[in-house]
């Protein structure tokens, strides 16, 4: 009882204990034997009702999140001058409609439709819906950065009788599953796409150095959960960080410098008790640090300085043990004051970072 406490079905159970506690009045002008067979009688209704309503939540639940399924016979010439034909096509098909959407596979100038007539048409190894995924994640991000035109190097990709695991950048483990993607300073150049929420297995993801703009999408940042090393620096990424960022429970070290990303500090970045380093340097964050962060045990790094952030540095990082805390915290009129910052930096005109250990001038604090 006490664990399914806060389901709806509990006031159930509050019913059967008021009706329980009738049978007990009851029992002072029943018999004994007819007062135990109105409580089994009942204990054995509620019950049924108790498990009943159970299973029928739990068909809504499954139901709720069953995907939409598509009449793929609508789509069979979504690829010019080809018709999709057999039944593993049309699943390959159904699989590719549900995870981007119609309106944006049919669309002949995006990515999407671009990379799901590569599937359909051409390549040979997305069998199984493991390496289907793994492809047309790949093969989104290939064309929504201009690979074919823009990148510096791209061996094997797009190559349909090479396995994934063979693309330049792609690291495997066992069974073929994608584990690491570094195509750091490649000339990337496009959005963020959110099919990469596919390759949910991945644990290091290096894309810094690049001109990959947009929204980071809440989705991708939900799905990767395995991720431990996250490098995204030096790109045009704007908006604000999603809060799903809390759910990137094993991250370790969190390099987002250099780009324009906007708004508050999510708190949920205190969920992620595994951080070591977060790297926020040269955005355009705002408002004050949210002061939770001083719960991540294990953080060591932080580097919050040329943003637009005001207020105190918390309490609460000044009583851990930091190799680095960096802020706008240097001037007559500090942006943040800190008395136990590492580095203490200014902005405009006179730019400088200091060691405040030192007292030296110093070019970058990392």
């Amino acid at each position: 009882i006490t664990l399914v406490s806060s389901h709806p079905i509990a006031t159930l159970w509050t019913h059967c204990t008021h009706l329980s506690a009738t049978v007990d009045a009851l029992s002072q002008i029943r018999a004994s034997t007819m007062k135990s067979l109105v409580g089994h009688l009942l204990l054995l209704s509620c019950l049924f009702c108790w498990n009943a309503s159970l299973v029928s939540a739990a068909k809504k639940k499954q139901k709720k999140h069953k995907p939409y399924q598509y009449d793929t016979n609508n789509y069979v010439n979504i690829c010019p001058g080809f018709t999709i034909q057999g039944k593993a096509a049309h699943k390959t098909l159904q699989f590719l409609l549900q995870t981007s959407g119609a309106t944006t596979l049919k669309n002949k100038e995006s990515a999407q439709h671009k990379a799901a007539c590569w599937i359909l048409q051409k390549d040979k190894k997305a069998k199984g819906k493991k390496h289907l995924s793994q492809r047309y994640a790949l093969a989104v991000l290939y064309y929504i950065t201009q690979g074919d035109t823009k990148w510096e190097e791209r061996t094997n990709w797009m190559q349909p009788t090479k396995s994934e695991c063979s693309w330049m950048g792609i690291r495997c483990g066992l069974g073929g599953t994608i584990v690491g993607l570094d195509l750091g300073f490649n000339n990337l150049t496009g959005l963020f796409p959110r099919e990469l929420k596919l390759l949910a297995s991945l644990t290091d993801v290096d894309l810094h150095g690049n001109e990959i703009q947009g929204v980071i999408p809440n989705s991708v940042l939900e799905a990767w959960t395995n991720v431990k090393y996250f490098r995204l620096h030096m790109n045009g990424l704007f908006g604000q960080l999603p809060r799903e960022i809390g759910s990137m429970t094993k991250l370790k070290e969190l390099h987002l410098f250099g780009n324009y990303l906007q708004g508050s500090i999510p708190t949920e970045l205190a969920k992620l008790q595994k951080l070591e380093k977060i790297d926020f340097y040269a955005n355009n964050f705002a408002g004050t640090i949210p002061a939770a962060l001083g719960n991540l045990q294990n953080l060591r790094e932080l580097d919050l300085h040329d943003n637009d952030l005001t207020g105190r540095m918390p309490s609460s990082l000044g009583r851990r043990k930091m190799e680095l805390l960096a802020c706008d915290c240097l001037g007559k009129k500090p942006e943040v004051q800190c008395d136990f910052c590492t580095v203490c930096c200014q902005g405009l005109p006179d730019l400088k970072c200091v060691d405040m250990k030192t007292k030296k001038k110093i070019v970058n604090p990392l």
